[in-house]
Parts: structure tokens; sequence; C-alpha cells
């Protein structure tokens, strides 16, 4: 045992970088593990402005000055800032509404199932809407539940409505004298780490941004088309869509729920409906063949079973960030394993 032990060591922390690095590793992991509810908004700052930082050198390329290329990056930052946050009530009356009329859409998509005894017998009918019944019951009551926190709730949110913009900004205005602060916990010689972090700099920066171009335009494509059939609750469905492409193969699965069913209540298994399915159909196909190559032309070449299973760990650790992050964050591991310094004889 002593022998594989020292084999192990041999193999990978004969470096001193390495063992500097893994113990990096570690610390920050526990750390966002525990702290990581307390210093969201300081995570989702961070990551704002990483973004933006990447608009900033697009225009600093350009040769625009220095202070012009971070105004026109800010300008740009608090215009869609604003935007959502006018955007929020809607979004909420929408929500809203659709909670109201869910035992509705509900009660139709299982009338619709009735109609087709042909495919369901009796017993599958009730067997479904016994446990459909279950699962909404359970997100009502927990919506109920969640009322007595409504106060704590929209203080946290006021409290995020002001912080995240204005570490953003001190985030990207001072950045030069940030990153050096930062980067004491690196040690002197740290030839390995660079090449980490410089192999997953772009690679990140155009994944992220590439991502959120995907969901804006998908959930855009989105619209014009429920909006065009005249579907209830556009714009939230819209959205989910647009937010489904976050969660490789599992999220164009799970949103096909709602367009379904809401399809359904709306029209009945009729002409809308199949026009409805098949554009909804299209736009996915398109999403994934052509949309996707072309936003991101740097593939990761991760095996479908490592990006389940990262979209599994890491969003099952950190929730949406975890779900969003989960593919750069198991290329970041690649880069980790394939940078790794060989053993010293």
């Amino acid at each position: 045992m002593q022998s594989l032990l020292d084999k192990f060591i041999k193999r990978f922390f004969s470096n001193e970088e390495s063992v500097y690095f893994a113990v990096l590793l570690i610390f920050s992991f526990l750390f966002i593990i525990f702290f990581g509810d307390i210093l969201l908004p300081v995570i989702i700052s961070v990551v704002i402005a990483f973004l933006l930082n990447g608009l900033m050198n697009a225009l600093l390329k350009m040769d625009i000055s220095q202070q012009l290329s971070l105004t026109i990056t800010l300008i740009v930052f608090f215009g869609c800032y604003l935007s959502l946050f006018f955007a929020l009530p809607s979004i909420g009356t929408e929500i809203n509404n659709l909670l109201q009329n869910l035992p509705i859409i509900v009660s139709s998509f299982q009338q619709t199932l009735v109609e087709m005894n042909n495919y369901f017998s009796k017993e599958d009918i009730d067997l479904i809407f016994a446990n459909l019944s279950n699962q909404i019951n359970s997100l009502l009551s927990s919506a109920l539940g969640q009322l007595a926190g409504t106060i704590s709730l929209m203080f946290n949110a006021i409290l995020y409505a002001i912080m995240i913009p204005l570490m953003v900004f001190f985030f990207l205005k001072d950045k030069n004298v940030l990153l050096p602060i930062a980067s004491f916990l690196l040690p002197k010689e740290n030839g390995f780490m660079q090449s980490v972090f410089s192999e997953m700099n772009d690679q990140l920066f155009n994944y992220v941004t590439g991502k959120f171009l995907e969901m804006i335009i998908v959930a855009s494509a989105s619209y014009i088309l429920f909006a065009a059939l005249g579907l209830p609750y556009a714009v939230l469905i819209a959205i989910l869509v647009g937010l489904s492409v976050i969660i490789p193969i599992f999220g164009a699965i799970l949103v096909t729920v709602p367009v379904v069913l809401i399809g359904l209540y709306e029209w009945g298994v009729s002409e809308n409906f199949y026009w409805l399915l098949g554009f909804y159909l299209l736009i996915q196909i398109l999403d994934g063949n052509v949309l996707v190559p072309i936003l991101f032309s740097t593939r990761n070449n991760l095996h479908p079973a490592v990006i389940i299973i990262a979209i599994l760990f890491f969003g099952g650790i950190w929730g949406f960030w975890g779900l969003f992050f989960a593919i750069p964050l198991a290329t970041f591991i690649k880069a980790i394993i394939n940078s790794w310094p060989d053993p010293i004889d």
C-alpha cells in the first residue's frame, strides 16, 4: 500500500507547482461550496465583468481609447440591465397567469388523452394523471410555502439589483488594480497554471458569449413563432425555450413539455397544433445543426457521456449556474489533465 501511494505521489505530485495548484483547486472548490450562496452576487458580477471585458478588449483592438471603450461597454451593460429590469413585471404576470390556469391546462391534456383511447387505456390515463396531480400539488405547495419568505426574497432581489451593477462597474474600471491583488495567491513559478488559464480563457469567453447569443436567437425565433400562431404565454414560453439551450440534451426535452401542453390546451389536436409542433421542431433542428456549429467553431471535443456527467454533477451542486458552466468546467478539468506536469525522474 505504501509503495502504491509513493508511486501515485511521484506520478502526480512530484512537481512543486502541481502540489500548489491541487491545494488551490481543493480550497477554491470547498470555499465555493460552503460560501457560494453568500458570495453569489460576487460570482455573478465576476462572470458578467469577464464577458464585458471581452467586449472591451475587442473595442481596444479597434484603436478606440481605453476610456471610450469602458464607456461604450458600460452603456451596453446598463442598457441591457435596465431592459431586463423593466421586462420582469410582465414576465411575472405571465407566470402568475400560467400558475392559475395550470389545472385547466392539465385537464385539457387529460381530455386529449381520453379522446385518443386507441393508444391509451383508461388505467394508463388514470395512472399518468395521478402522478401528474401529485407533482402539481407538490409544486403549488412549495410555491405557497415560500410565500413566508417573500420579504426576504424581495430584500435579496433589491440587494442584488444594486450590488451587481456596482461590482461590475468596479471590476471593469479597476481591473488593473484588482488582478495583481488576486494573483498574490499564485506561486512565483506558475508556468503550468498560466498554460491552463491561457487555454481556458478564449474557450470560456467564446462558449459563454456563444451561449448568450444562442439563447437570444432561439428565444427570439420561438417568440415570433408563438406570437404568430397566437399561443398563450408566448413571452414566457419563448424565454424557457431560450434558457433550455443552457442544458445540452436535457434542456430541449424538458422545455418541449410546456410547449405541447399549452398547445393542446389552446387548440387541441388540430391544424394549428401541428403547425406549432412542426415549426418548433424545426427551430430545435436548426439550432443543433446550423446555429451551434456557427457559434461554436472551436469545439470542446467532450464525449457525450462526459457532458451528461458534468451536467448532473455541477447542476446538482450549483443549480442554474452549475448547469450553465457544466461544459466550461468539464473543459477546464480536461485542460488541467492535458497540461499536468510530467513526473520528475
